[in-house]
């Protein structure tokens, strides 16, 4: 998809940010563009406590994130 440049300028759009889209309602769409995090932003905000399984613990760190993004639960 490609957004005219006075919208990525005006938003602030770099190559290689990442989006997100939502429906919010008939013929509208959001976009929101998702903040980058350096390595110690997300050990701060995603703290790793003791061991870890990543095939038990992935489904709730992919939640708590999607949560974070999207502000609301989805499962």
């Amino acid at each position: 998809m490609t957004l005219p440049r006075s919208i990525r300028r005006a938003v602030g759009l770099k190559p290689g940010d990442v989006v997100t889209f939502r429906a919010v309602g008939p013929g509208t769409v959001e976009i929101s563009v998702l903040s980058r995090l350096r390595l110690a932003d997300l050990l701060e905000r995603y703290p790793i406590e003791g061991p870890i399984d990543e095939a038990v613990d992935r489904e709730q760190w992919e939640a708590r994130a999607a949560q974070d993004v999207f502000g609301e639960r989805h499962e």
